[in-house]
Order: C-alpha cells, then sequence, then structure tokens
C-alpha cells in the first residue's frame, strides 16, 4: 500500500525558509523591518555565509507582494500575515520550485507533487494546500486498493441452495 501524503514538511520548508533569512538579513538593521536595499545589500552584521540566496531572490521578487502598505519595508508582521496566507491558501507552483528545492532537501514528496501539481490542485486555483496533498495520497491509496483486490460479488442469497436467478446468471455468463 503507498504511503500516504501529508504535504506539512513542504509548507515548513517553504515559511521557515523564508523566516529564517528574513531575520538573519535583520541582523544589524535598526529598524521596523527590511528594505529591498536590505535584502539586496545586507550589512556587514549579516552572516552571509548563513543566507539561502533562493529564500533572498524570493523576498527580492516578492518585495511588493509581501509589503501590503507600500511603505517599502517589510516588516515582521507583513511577512507573518504572507507566510500565514501561504500556509492556508496554499503554495503555486512556482513557489514550490522557488521555496522547497531551495532548502537542498529535494524529496519524493516534492516530486510527486509537482509532477501531479494539476491532479492534486482539486479546486483548480493554482495552489494546492496541505488538504489536497493529503486527499490525493488517500485517492492513490483507494486506486491501489480497488486494482489489488477487485469486487467480488455473489451469485445467491443462499449459499445452501441454488435460486432461479443464480441459474439464470450462470446461463447469461455461459
Amino acid at each position: 500500500m503507498s504511503n500516504r501524503l501529508n504535504g506539512t514538511s513542504l509548507f515548513l520548508q517553504a515559511i521557515n525558509g523564508l523566516v529564517g533569512n528574513y531575520a538573519q538579513l535583520m541582523t544589524g538593521v535598526n529598524g521596523k523591518g527590511l528594505s529591498l536595499e536590505n535584502i539586496t545589500n545586507p550589512s556587514d552584521d549579516v552572516d552571509k555565509n548563513q543566507l539561502n540566496y533562493a529564500f533572498v531572490n524570493y523576498l527580492t521578487n516578492n518585495f511588493g507582494k509581501i509589503d501590503k502598505d507600500g511603505d517599502g519595508i517589510i516588516s515582521q508582521d507583513e511577512l507573518q500575515t504572507y507566510t500565514t496566507g501561504m500556509s492556508r491558501n496554499g503554495l503555486t507552483y512556482e513557489q514550490l520550485c522557488e521555496l522547497c528545492y531551495s532548502s537542498n532537501s529535494s524529496s519524493s514528496l516534492l516530486e510527486t507533487v509537482l509532477n501531479n501539481f494539476n491532479d492534486i490542485d482539486k479546486n483548480g486555483d493554482g495552489r494546492v494546500t496541505n488538504e489536497e496533498i493529503a486527499a490525493y495520497g488517500i485517492d492513490k491509496e483507494i486506486e491501489e486498493m480497488k486494482d489489488n483486490f477487485p469486487k467480488h460479488t455473489a451469485k445467491g442469497m443462499s449459499i445452501f441452495y441454488e435460486t432461479s436467478a443464480d441459474k439464470e446468471i450462470e446461463t447469461k455468463d455461459s
């Protein structure tokens, strides 16, 4: 039997990667959050070996989406709101590629989700949620069970005597 799919690890990779890199970039920054300049040119206090540049690039490329109030700063609250939305609303194919591959832990789960993205995305919104991933795993398990255990139907209502209906069925099957 196949393993049930659970997308929690993918969401954790994406969210923890963004939050972790945000925290690293905040080192040495005095203020309410990160400006685009802080992200593209981190301060000398930032240990650049600790940064994952795929996440840094994601923050750069999606700066306007994350900075909801348009003040030129991504605050902790804005990042929290953004990542909570990712968790609730799901991840796009592109986000999975950018944020989950970038965590350097490519997995069979990620491969399965990417290879079956359109089948998993049941509501067709261009995002997959953990619930959709889990449902896809269950659907696959049900299909596998049906293949392994085909339906068997009884020919009669009683094992003690044969009915006229059983004789009709046997005649039609022959």
